[in-house]
């Protein structure tokens, strides 16, 4: 049987990375306006915004239900399910320092602040990734 403190603070950890990944998300998509051909020619982590989204409420799903069946229902299951999650560790892990590089661009201090927390959770979320993996 797991700590059930270990368990607790695993499942809060995971609701604090699930807001703050959801919220940021939902701030910067609402804030940041691109174009179609700036998303398709440039740099611009708009569409990973998106992705916070998904994932920040599979992190809030998790964490209050303690269930990774959303997470596994993502991944998809079977033999390669060790390599989904590898690819899913080394995609947040990039999406992580390309948000956090990006960030310099901005001018404006608050997209600033929340576009380097959104890199944040992107990284955190890759090393629970990592972990859960290896345990």
């Amino acid at each position: 049987m797991a700590n059930p403190v270990s368990q607790l603070t695993k499942r809060s950890f995971s609701i604090l990375l699930g807001v703050l990944m959801f919220v940021t998300s939902i701030y910067l998509i609402l804030k940041v306006h691109v174009g179609l051909s700036e998303i398709m020619f440039s740099f611009n982590p708009y569409p990973f915004y998106f992705i916070g989204l998904i994932f920040g409420i599979e992190r809030i799903f998790y964490g209050v239900s303690g269930s990774s069946k959303l997470l596994s229902l993502m991944m998809g299951g079977g033999e390669y399910s060790s390599l989904s999650t590898l690819a899913l560790f080394i995609f947040f892990l990039s999406f992580g320092i390309y948000v956090l590089v990006y960030t310099i661009a901005y001018t404006q201090v608050l997209i600033e602040i929340l576009n380097a927390l959104n890199g944040i959770s992107y990284l955190l979320f890759s090393l629970s990734i990592f972990k859960a993996w290896h345990t």
